[in-house]
């Protein structure tokens, strides 16, 4: 079975105490040994756990020694792997400067990563610093670096600034943004290769003290943008990709939109390629700077007007919710509409589903019968739907309820089935993960209730939702 397998593996994991490597004479025939019968020759991705087993004696070693296990387990790596993309290292004890034998994991690391210096890096800031790998790498394509400090990421991103295709990061602080495009007195950054920035920073900051890069243009080719706080003072980070940018997920403060507004970055006609939008405003000042909830919203679609998912993470008031069913006319290439923290009454997704014809997919915090169902008896219910309302939604398949009160569930269930009636090709429901088993057993005991049993075996398709 191994013989076959293998070849198929597109990742290798590999953990072993790192000691074996610098001490242990068993690695030294490997570079001689012929691995064309059992090299993974579809690998793409390398990722190593070293670990140091404590306590272990450790002997007597010579440097030149240890350099060469190290070099001949890097050799028997390449003749294992030999079209590897991606490396990543984790250690199981922090820091690799806390290690003894520190200067040899060090060592160890270099001539791993020089086995794809073109292609990848992933990194844990809690087991490899990064700033011993600013010292021994560039001309990366891809990066993906968690809690990492701002200087050293900085300087290895810019350090691969014209193979850079991607660049994911996590930092304490906002700082980064900024410096991947000018640090010090250093003239501005271009990256032509890169197709994805994802920044997030965990310290709360408000806006103000920015800086702005008149002229820059650093970022010509992105595809997909994700940023939870908008560190700069201009637009900088969209000039010259309104024609290639494709997913975006923005987090931003009033005072980075009424930037937007002045600058006119997001109108009707800009970015006719972005398929995905996520555009939460952030901060204590509600919907500064807009006026109303409809120019809010509206603003909101206009962002990338043929994208096929939308995001509204804001909590909708009734007028909110009027302003989406009277404007989502205008927006019929919407696929997946997520609503997920606003409550809509039946009748609302009844009006979204029947706007948006290519609709697959729609997210709500939940569903509420109320305020036409009033004067229709529970069990007549399915017969009122059926009678007034045609078919709907014939790509409508999923809906996912993200509901956090348990008292509101019943009234759920109810919806969602109401929903199935008329949605015959609705399939799924995903309940909220707290309430899933109990979502279920309701649902289940629902169909069979004297309201919904004659549609019941239409409606059980229902609880196969995983």
């Amino acid at each position: 079975f191994y013989r076959r397998a293998h070849h198929l593996a597109r990742e290798v994991k590999i953990t072993l105490d790192r000691r074996v490597v610098f001490y242990d004479d068993v690695l030294a025939p490997l570079s001689k040994v012929s691995f064309k019968s059992c090299a993974f020759l579809h690998a793409r991705k390398l990722k190593f756990i070293f670990y140091s087993s404590r306590g272990q004696y450790q002997p007597e070693h010579n440097a030149s020694k240890v350099e060469a296990n190290i070099g001949a387990f890097v050799q028997w790596i390449k003749h294992m792997t030999p079209r590897v993309h991606e490396i990543e290292v984790e250690c199981e004890e922090n820091y690799v400067d806390q290690y003894p034998d520190t200067e040899y994991f060090k060592y160890l690391l270099a001539r791993l990563y020089q086995l794809v210096p073109r292609i990848g890096l992933s990194n844990d800031q809690r087991t490899v610093p990064v700033e011993f790998l600013t010292n021994n790498i560039s001309d990366l394509v891809h990066i993906d670096i968690k809690f990492g400090s701002i200087d050293p990421i900085a300087r290895l991103a810019r350090q691969s600034a014209s193979t850079l295709q991607s660049l994911i990061a996590e930092t304490s602080s906002g700082e980064l943004s900024s410096r991947l495009i000018k640090d010090d007195d250093s003239s501005y950054a271009e990256y032509p290769q890169l197709r994805v920035l994802k920044l997030r920073h965990y310290t709360e900051t408000s806006w103000g003290g920015y800086p702005s890069f008149p002229g820059a243009v650093p970022f010509p080719s992105l595809r997909v943008l994700k940023l939870n706080s908008y560190q700069f003072g201009d637009e900088v980070v969209f000039r010259g990709n309104a024609g290639t940018l494709e997913y975006l997920d923005l987090e931003v403060e009033s005072e980075a939109v009424k930037m937007f507004k002045k600058c006119g970055l997001f109108t009707p006609t800009s970015h006719p390629k972005l398929q995905y939008v996520k555009f939460e405003l952030d901060g204590d000042r509600g919907l500064y700077p807009f006026a109303t909830e409809t120019a809010y919203i509206q603003f909101l679609l206009n962002i990338g007007r043929s994208a096929a998912v939308r995001v509204l993470p804001h909590v909708f008031s009734q007028t909110g919710i009027y302003a989406v069913l009277s404007l989502l006319g205008d927006y019929l290439s919407i696929q997946v509409l997520q609503l997920r923290s606003t409550r809509l009454s039946l009748w609302d997704a009844i009006t979204i589903i029947r706007s948006l014809p290519l609709l697959s997919d729609l997210h709500c915090e939940s569903l509420a019968l109320n305020p036409r169902s009033d004067e229709v008896a529970e069990d007549e219910l399915s017969t009122y739907i059926v009678s007034n309302y045609a078919q709907i939604g014939e790509r409508f398949r999923c809906l996912h309820v993200y509901c956090q009160s348990g008292r509101l569930l019943k009234e759920v269930v109810t919806c969602v089935l109401l929903l199935a009636l008329i949605c015959r090709n609705l399939d799924y429901c995903v309940p909220p993960v707290d309430y899933f088993a109990y979502f279920m057993n309701h649902m289940k005991s629902t169909i069979d209730s004297d309201g919904f049993k004659d549609n019941a075996p239409h409606l059980r398709r229902l609880l196969f939702t995983k």
